[in-house]
């Protein structure tokens, strides 16, 4: 198969720029805004996006299975579905952030659960079609880890880039609040510039790999309906196999461990490290640098490793660097709040649990591209659509599953609501480092345990692809 330009992966990449505008919106201000600053219970929050993710269960193996089916010769089966995701998502992600005043706790458990919806709904629009396309751009066993580096790239580098922006120039402290996270009208500005720029990113990104149609595969033109029970019927077809079973419960599994460290991270810097908006602005740095050097990091690994050894080994390492600042600090070995030294050391570790976890994310996008590879030969069937739904599925848990334990976990410990640093009883702040550290080191780590039996290496996908190829 010809090989891809990079023009086209570079085009490919770049929508995936709002799935990561996203992530920082929903991770970083999301349930802090609600919580911390509206001051919604942290169970409900948790709750909130908990219901939105039952919505996932079902609307992401649609949206995939009716993208699989989907006829057009002159858009494709993918393209149709991205461009009509872009302006909702725009649109419904600034909503989310403008809740009337005066709403109380149901009003505001309302209005985040509703538009936390829409907003997943838009993004799965775009995400299930836009990762199918991906796997569907080459079968080169290789070259497919190089466009989903491509992808995680500009998922992490662009987004880094309008966070540090916002911190810096949006989510300012004013006469009556010290810390500008806490500052309730920068939200809304802030979102109205993230939406617009999704807007932006998806319509660049879909026009641009356009000229990719003609070469991908098309619908069987026998088969266009996708049933509720045909959806059922392939989930478990597919769930017979050991490559796709232990993928998924891996992926599932290191999602939640993220969602819940990335649901934190505000009340990780801003109350256990004690660090301002200006110092919280540079840890997207970490993010945007280890996104852009996982594009070099990613393929290299691939090579000398194969990809399941290269995910357990990337794994392991971005549970080190990621709870290592918490670990130190509850053994007396990381440098105390106000020391000059915690910022740069804590951004180094952070940029390797950034790094690891991008490799980690690329790999795992490509195995799934030869599951499908792999399904194909077992079934004859192409369902690239409805096996990245998974992928979709299981990326919302970040947020989805991660802000449910969140939520019950500092209601657990009676985190307080609305407060200063100077406020936070210190055994409050000591949970943070042991959720910080060790639990989320074990949650991490414990995700290996499912990947290891992942059956299908470099030779075995050779295999699969001159069956499938000789079968044509």
């Amino acid at each position: 198969m010809k090989r891809l330009t990079t023009r086209t992966k570079l085009m490919y990449g770049f929508g995936f720029s709002a799935q990561g505008i996203k992530d920082g919106l929903f991770q970083l201000f999301l349930f802090f805004y609600f919580s911390q600053v509206l001051g919604l219970d942290q169970a409900l929050a948790g709750l909130t996006t908990f219901i939105a993710l039952l919505f996932d269960a079902f609307s992401d193996p649609i949206v995939g299975m009716v993208s699989d089916k989907w006829q057009s010769k002159k858009w494709g089966r993918r393209h149709p579905f991205m461009f009509a995701s872009a302006i909702p998502l725009g649109i419904f992600t600034y909503l989310l952030f403008l809740p009337p005043d005066g709403l109380g706790q149901m009003g505001l458990f309302w209005w985040l659960t509703i538009f936390t919806i829409l907003v997943r709904l838009c993004l799965t629009l775009y995400l299930v079609p836009g990762m199918s396309l991906g796997a569907e751009l080459t079968t080169d066993y290789e070259e497919r880890t190089s466009v989903t580096s491509y992808r995680i790239m500009f998922a992490a580098f662009l987004p880094a880039l309008i966070i540090i922006y916002g911190l810096l120039n949006v989510f300012t402290p004013t006469e009556t609040i010290s810390n500008g996270m806490l500052n309730a009208a920068a939200y809304p500005r802030f979102a109205l510039l993230c939406g617009v720029l999704m807007i932006i990113t998806i319509l660049i990104s879909t026009w641009g790999t356009l000229d990719t149609i003609p070469s991908l595969p098309q619908a069987n033109e026998s088969e266009q309906r996708a049933s509720l029970g045909q959806i059922i019927s392939k989930f478990r077809s597919a769930f017979k196999m050991k490559s796709y079973r232990s993928l998924v419960l891996f992926i599932m599994t290191i999602y939640i461990a993220i969602g819940v460290g990335t649901v934190f991270v505000p009340y990780f810097v801003t109350y256990y490290f004690g660090l301002s908006e200006k110092e919280l602005a540079l840890l997207p740095i970490a993010s945007g640098v280890a996104g852009f050097l996982s594009v070099f990091v990613t393929p290299i690994m691939g090579r000398k490793f194969d990809k399941r050894k290269a995910t357990i080994i990337s794994t392991f390492l971005l549970a080190i660097f990621f709870s290592l600042s918490y670990n130190l600090r509850i053994l007396g070995l990381f440098p105390e709040n106000g020391s000059p030294n915690l910022l740069p050391i804590f951004m180094v570790f952070t940029f390797g649990g950034y790094l690891f976890i991008f490799v980690t994310m690329s790999m795992v996008n490509s195995m799934m591209a030869d599951v499908v590879d792999d399904y194909d030969l077992q079934t004859n069937e192409r369902e690239e659509g409805l096996f990245f739904s998974t992928m979709s599925f299981a990326y919302k848990c970040t947020v989805g599953l991660g802000y449910l334990v969140a939520g019950l976990i500092l209601k657990a410990i009676a985190f307080p609501k609305q407060v200063d640093l100077k406020d936070v009883p210190p055994e409050k702040l000591e949970w943070l480092g042991y959720i910080g550290g060790p639990i989320l080191f074990l949650m991490y780590l414990s995700s290996i345990y499912f990947i290891m039996t992942y059956p299908i290496t470099k030779s075995r996908y050779q295999e699969i692809r001159k069956s499938l190829e000789a079968r044509v």
